[in-house]
């Protein structure tokens, strides 16, 4: 083989999954930020004074703008000629907001640079998802569950080098340092991220595809509810399960955290393997037989004990719960046209941003009157529910095609 065979054989690789390193290097960037919600939170509440009710107005500033982002990001993703520059300014909007944390020494200042990283953050997803659907077409499930991948390494690595930095730096310090990464991978997308050719043709009258192919698009419909309670189920397990480990179980905080973490590695890894079965084997029976699983799993963690039996729950939980995410998200970009996609996404992440929150209230509403091995019995109803929706799909499909 010639000199230039070699590097042709080399380069096609590259070429080939370069546009997801990059999009997944962006997307575990997004999601560094979470770091400071879990470790710095709480050193700025303390050092500026701040009440337990303004610190969860910080949280949930993030959130509320999250949602908020979503919705004007997807009608841009579907829009606009050069999704590399909005995907790259939301990037880098989260790293400047970080940098304003750093520097803010009001409540007010925090809430506004709080909303502007969840802003960012909310207006990464369709971006980046659209612009994976509109390259990945044929192995659009594993894209996206290797991109979900890079997420959960990020909420990982996040608190881990965020702390490491509090050991030799002040929050203030440490906030400067860690926004760094996300202004400079932004800035960097902005400019060398150009997709050529490969963005989807927009939609000749785009409200009215909105209108027939989104919102009255029974399969779409279908599958955001699906992913919604889907995402209720997740939220309200990410609160509920450290209480239990803690308050129920007695386990130490190293030791809760050390179950959680079997939990998240897992849900981490599966994503990508998850996504890669659902291109050959098909999504409807994946998302109906891991939800229904998902459903067992969470019925069996109070009957598991505190050993390996509970670390082998948690982690079978990991892969088939939060796994399913990138595979209903496909499974609703395929149903309806491509040059939609963004639009689904903000759909998709509006619903599951905008209801999920209804989840950890209801949740502990029971567990205070009833206990909290009840509780997550109550929170496993939720990916019940989206397996039967998924199967009324199934049959409601097969109807229409016999």
């Amino acid at each position: 083989m010639s000199r230039v065979e070699n590097v042709h054989a080399l380069s096609t690789p590259f070429a080939a999954w370069g546009r997801l390193a990059a999009n997944s290097a962006a997307h575990m960037t997004e999601h560094l930020f979470n770091g400071v919600i879990v470790v710095v939170l709480p050193l700025i509440t303390t050092s500026l004074g701040l009440s337990l009710a303004q610190a969860g107005a910080l949280a949930s500033a993030r959130t509320l703008f999250a949602g908020v982002g979503s919705f004007p990001s997807g009608f841009l993703a579907d829009l606009a000629g050069r999704r590399n520059l909005l995907l790259g300014f939301c990037i880098s909007l989260i790293g400047f907001a970080t940098f304003g944390l750093s520097v803010s020494s009001s409540f007010a200042m925090l809430m506004v640079y709080m909303a502007l990283g969840g802003f960012g953050g909310g207006g990464f997803h369709p971006q980046s998802l659209a612009i994976l659907s509109a390259k990945y077409r044929e192995q659009k499930a594993f894209a996206l569950g290797v991109h979900d991948s890079s997420a959960n390494l990020g909420e990982v690595i996040g608190p881990l080098a965020l702390g490491f930095l509090l050991n030799f730096f002040d929050w203030r310090t440490s906030l400067q340092i860690w926004a760094i990464p996300a202004l400079t991978i932004g800035l960097l997308y902005a400019a060398f991220g150009s997709e050529g050719n490969l963005a989807a043709p927009r939609a000749r009258d785009y409200r009215r595809a909105l209108w027939e192919d989104v919102i009255k698009n029974k399969a779409v419909f279908g599958l955001v509810a699906v992913s919604t309670l889907r995402a209720m189920g997740q939220t309200a397990l990410a609160v509920f399960l450290p209480l239990y480990l803690s308050l129920h179980l007695k386990l130490s905080a190293g030791v809760a955290a050390a179950y959680m973490s079997i939990l998240f590695l897992f849900a981490g890894i599966a994503p990508a393997f998850v996504g890669w079965i659902s291109d050959r084997f098909g999504y409807k029976s994946l998302i109906i037989l891991f939800s229904f699983l998902s459903f067992a799993t969470i019925v069996a963690i109070p009957f598991l004990g505190s050993g390996f039996l509970l670390a082998g729950g948690l982690g079978a939980l990991g892969a088939l719960l939060w796994a399913l995410r990138p595979v209903i998200v496909s499974a609703a970009m395929g149903a309806a046209p491509q040059e939609l996609s963004g639009s689904i996404v903000a759909l998709i992440y509006g619903a599951n941003m905008g209801v999920s929150f209804l989840a950890p209230v209801s949740a502990g509403l029971i567990a205070d009157a009833y206990g909290l091995p009840t509780a997550l019995h109550a929170i496993a109803v939720f990916p019940l529910i989206a397996a039967v929706i998924t199967l009324l799909l199934l049959k409601l499909a097969r109807a229409i095609n016999s």
